[in-house]
């Protein structure tokens, strides 16, 4: 039986992080331009349901 311990799990964490981070990066980086051009084409073109999106309600607006 094999136990793990919370160091070794975070230390699995940490590798895989390392070896993945250009991907990470680049991962976050198009989720990141892709909500950006969501949002902008929802305030241009006034499109309710993309600016009804929790993500780009106005603080106060529930």
């Amino acid at each position: 039986m094999k136990e793990t311990s919370s160091t070794s799990e975070d230390s699995g964490i940490k590798n895989l992080a390392k070896k993945y981070k250009g991907q990470i990066g680049i991962g976050l980086l198009v989720l990141y331009v892709f909500l950006l051009g969501l949002g902008t084409i929802g305030e241009i073109w006034e499109i309710e349901w993309i600016l009804d999106l929790p993500l780009f309600r106005p603080p106060g607006k529930y």
